[in-house]
Order: structure tokens, then sequence, then C-alpha cells
């Protein structure tokens, strides 16, 4: 049996229960699967066949919000394995930059609200038509009617036409921009200073850029610290004293 009214149970799974579940969720929408290579699946961990259609599959049971890496990687399975369709299935959310990437490859993005659609969809009885490609198409339609790739909603998460501008003040009613915007924005900020060049940046000139956004980093000791954080997360090195570098 197969029941998740509110995802809480699968929230406590492992990576393997819910790729299981996952599986058996599309077998009843008429798939037949079959799971890849552990050790090299190439962003996909399931393929699915229906007819001569093809879908590979990355399930990601997780704890914090997808990246786009999980996007690139769903991308990466579509010619290794000859689909017609990438997507991939989380528990969780998905971050502006996967949103954003998944639109332009078009990579269908199965977050924790169109999980429980698509539970709704394979529990419909035996007599009705249970299409996933048309729900996957209008999932994308509504990706694209988000238009979350507006410059002003690129970095702050506010990906919805209506902003409430009060939230632009920082940790205005206790709320403090997610860190996963403030990487993304310091990966942003990395890229403008080194253009196309591998090369390391210096602190000064990393802070004076970080500065700029003071509604993001705050003060330039709170940057500071920032990065020291991100050093932990191996998200930037310490190429030489004073000098970073991405991961």
């Amino acid at each position: 049996m197969m029941e998740y009214p509110d995802l809480s149970s699968l929230d406590n799974t492992s990576g393997r229960e819910f790729e299981l579940f996952v599986i058996r969720l599309f077998e009843k929408l008429g798939f037949s699967s079959t799971i890849t290579n552990r050790s090299k699946d190439y962003g996909s961990d399931i393929m699915l066949q229906q007819g001569d259609y093809r879908i590979a599959v990355q399930s990601k049971r997780s704890e914090s919000e997808l990246t786009f890496t999980s996007v690139q990687r769903a991308l990466d399975s579509l010619k290794k394995y000859d689909a017609q369709l990438a997507i991939v299935v989380t528990n969780n959310k998905f971050i502006s930059s996967a949103k954003q990437l998944a639109k332009i490859k078009n990579v269908v993005l199965i977050d924790r609200k169109k999980l429980l659609d698509l539970i709704e969809l394979s529990n419909l009885p035996v007599n009705h038509k249970k299409d996933f490609i048309s729900f996957s198409n209008k999932i994308n339609q509504e990706l694209i009617k988000q238009e979350i790739d507006k410059e002003s909603f690129k970095f702050l998460g506010l990906d919805i036409p209506k902003v409430d501008h009060s939230l632009l003040t920082k940790n205005v009613y206790g709320r403090d921009h997610p860190l996963n915007n403030k990487k993304e924005k310091l990966i942003d900020i990395f890229k403008k200073i080194r253009g196309d060049d591998e090369i390391s940046v210096q602190k000064d000139v990393l802070l004076n850029s970080m500065e700029q956004y003071p509604l993001m980093f705050g003060t330039r000791n709170e940057s500071k610290i920032f990065l020291s954080d991100m050093i932990e997360e191996f998200l930037i090195f310490k190429l030489k004293t004073d000098h970073y570098n991405l991961v």
C-alpha cells in the first residue's frame, strides 16, 4: 500500500526507500522501470519505459532544497540513455537556479507539491487516463508563467509576480535571506569578477562586491563571517592568504 498524504513519512525514509516509492508510483501510471548502474548512474537512477517512450528519472530524497546540479545531471542522462524526457523527483523544493536551467532545457521538476499531485494522479481508478506526459507539460507551462528569470527576482528568491517589498529589508520580522540564495549570489559575484578565467579573487575585491548587496550579506564584518562559513562548507577555498577561489 502506498499512502503518503502529507509526505511526512517520506521525509523519514532513506534514499533507497524513496527510490522504491518513486518506482511503485510510476508503475501505477503504467510504466515499466529499470534501476541503472549505481556506480555510474550518469544523472539518473531509474529508467522508465512505456511503449517506445523512455524517461530518465533522478529521485532525490533530501533535507535541503535541490540546486541546479541535480538538473544538470538529469540532462546528462538524456543522451547517455537515449531518453525522450528527464525528470527530477524530490520530497523537497528546487532553488531558483535549478528552475531556470530546467525551464531552458525542458527538464521536468517534481517538487514536494507536485509529488502530491502525482500521487493523486496515480491513485485515479483504473478506467481513468493517467497521462504523465500531459502532467509534465503542465508543470513546465507553470514554470514558464512564473517568469523566474527576471533580474529583480533572480537571487532574492522572489520568483512570483507580486512582491512584498517589506521583505527586502534585512531581518524584517525576523526573516533573513535563505542560505541557498546567499550562496548563489556569492557564486555570481565570483563569476563577474573573474570573467571567463579560472583565477582567484582577492579578499578586499570580493568584500567590496559583497557590500553592494547589504540586504543579503549585511555589514562587511558579517560578509567576512559568511566567507569563513562557506570555506567550512567547501563552497570556496583559500588559494593563498587573502585570495579565494570556488571549489
